[in-house]
């Protein structure tokens, strides 16, 4: 009797261990698709984010060329460049934090305002490109730990 209920107990143990198996397996399985599936989404929205980071880039050296360039030639370049960035290629990929700072310096722009006037919503334009390329890019640490958003 007693080999019987050895062998019934290493039979029930041998299923509990090849139950344990497989859900391990299933386990690793998901595991790696969720890591595949991370991978495709970051390599899918890779040309998004670096025009992103491409275009932010030239908004903010439009911008800061105009905040603290004296050179007219200069000037008008940046202020061209910050127009064509403002009424085309920038609205695919900006937020609308990035969106409210450029309409900011659009109005001040056509206000005429140059130089001091524009430094303060050039910083502002360059922040809000700042924590909107943390978000898209998932890095949190890029965010200023001073605005209230960081915390």
């Amino acid at each position: 009797m007693q080999s019987a209920s050895l062998e019934s107990s290493i039979k029930i143990l041998t299923l509990v261990g090849a139950m344990i198996a497989f859900l391990w397996g299933a386990y690793q399985f998901l595991l790696t698709q969720r890591g595949q599936a991370d991978t495709r989404r970051i390599e899918a929205t890779r040309p998004f984010l670096d025009r992103q980071l491409k275009l932010y880039t030239e908004a903010t050296q439009a911008v800061a060329t105009l905040a603290t360039s004296s050179s007219k030639t200069d000037v008008a370049a940046a202020t061209a460049r910050f127009w064509s960035l403002y009424w085309g290629e920038l609205a695919l990929v900006e937020d609308k934090r990035v969106e409210a700072a450029m309409v900011q310096l659009g109005s001040a722009i056509k206000a005429g305002q140059t130089g001091s006037q524009i430094q303060g919503l050039s910083l502002e334009l360059a922040h809000a490109c700042r924590d909107s390329l943390a978000e898209s890019w998932g890095v949190q640490q890029w965010r200023n730990p001073h605005s209230v958003e960081a915390h």
